[in-house]
């Protein structure tokens, strides 16, 4: 092993156990009150390590957001429809946010998961991939535009979990995710 690839797998690491530091504080603590001194600490890391990876607060939270995109990215089946890749995914999506619920509910609740969003977290690479294999295999209409449709649909999903977390999770994610789909698959004119 060189010595640029056991400081890259330091730098990685590192990088992981701050941003697993931050999302249990945040969890635990809230978002406003988690300072970067608590995640260096947490992460038993200089002050300053904590600021060379995560330059802002908010950057914790694109980084979750990714890492999940990622996650999404590697359970798809590429055979599937595309509304069986959507519907595949957004189950996912509704698994990770009901076992983060604290976390996710803190991030919502804070604005913070918002910002995120508006800071460059676009559709997941498994939402974009499923509506181009459906585009080419004729499953999505022709004159639509394969990533605006994987937006819709990332855009609906954005919606009904903001309005999930706001509801206490008093009903399925899933079932509202699914419901969604169903409707933008399916259209909503007579």
């Amino acid at each position: 092993m060189t010595l640029t690839n056991r400081h890259d797998q330091r730098r990685t690491a590192t990088r992981e156990r701050l941003l697993t530091a931050a999302l249990q504080l945040f969890a635990t603590q809230g978002y406003a009150a988690t300072t970067y001194d608590h995640i260096a600490e947490r992460a038993n890391v200089g002050r300053q390590t904590a600021f060379n990876h995560f330059r802002r607060k908010e950057d914790f939270v694109t980084a979750w957001a990714h890492q999940r995109h990622e996650a999404l990215d590697r359970q798809g089946d590429p055979r599937a429809s595309a509304i069986e890749s959507l519907a595949g995914a957004l189950h996912a999506l509704a698994r990770l946010n009901e076992r983060e619920y604290a976390l996710a509910r803190e991030l919502h609740d804070s604005g913070v998961l918002h910002t995120a969003f508006a800071l460059g977290t676009t559709a997941p690479q498994a939402f974009i991939a499923a509506a181009i294999r459906g585009h080419e295999r004729g499953e999505i209409r022709l004159e639509l535009n394969p990533c605006a449709v994987a937006d819709l649909v990332f855009d609906s999903y954005i919606t009904a979990l903001s309005r999930w977390l706001a509801a206490d999770a008093r009903y399925p994610l899933a079932d509202a995710l699914l419901a969604r789909l169903d409707i933008l698959a399916g259209g909503f004119t007579a």
